[in-house]
């Protein structure tokens, strides 16, 4: 397990490797920087741009690494369409620069953006990182409504019926947490 304490120095081993680019922290690893009672994470999830980084920090950082072995965290490097987040995500992001590599962007997503891109899985430990993030960042239901309308699922990015009916299940779950 990657405790919230270790996602940053993991990211900045992992902006020192690829020297230059965009590296995007989501799920529950990026609520570690952004909520005071963060969870803990099986492992980083980012994605890469450029991509061909991405293949080196799967290889030298990913599970059953060197540096799994060593450190017991790995990273997971995904496409960006799998972070399934709503428009203008990134505006709303924390944007991070590494001192020991400044020509590496770090972003990472508001909780908000990633609350809605667990909507489709929604599982249990999503539910208990969704009461987390509600705690610190109380989301009104017009704000909901507008991030749920901005979601890939809704604007017919997600083709697959089964995935479009999961997330609205998360939607209506959660639709009853907020107030109004």
């Amino acid at each position: 397990m990657v405790e919230p304490n270790e996602v940053e120095p993991i990211l900045s081993d992992a902006a020192r490797l690829v020297r230059q680019g965009e590296l995007v922290v989501f799920g529950s690893a990026a609520l570690a920087f952004w909520l005071r009672a963060a969870p803990s994470s099986r492992d980083v999830d980012l994605f890469c741009e450029p991509a061909e980084k991405g293949e080196i920090l799967a290889a030298m950082m990913g599970e059953l690494s060197w540096y799994h072995e060593k450190h017991g965290a790995f990273v997971e490097v995904w496409a960006p369409e799998t972070f399934a987040a709503p428009l203008g995500w990134r505006e709303r992001a924390r944007l991070h620069i590494h001192q020991d590599a400044p020509e590496v962007r770090l972003l990472v997503p508001h909780p908000h953006d990633v609350l809605v891109s667990k909507l489709e899985r929604f599982e249990e430990k999503d539910r208990e990182h969704g009461r987390r993030i509600l705690a610190e960042f109380p989301l009104s239901r017009q704000v909901f409504e507008a991030l749920v309308a901005d979601a890939p699922h809704r604007r017919g990015l997600v083709a697959e019926a089964e995935r479009r009916q999961r997330f609205e299940h998360g939607v209506a779950v959660l639709r009853t947490w907020i107030p109004g």
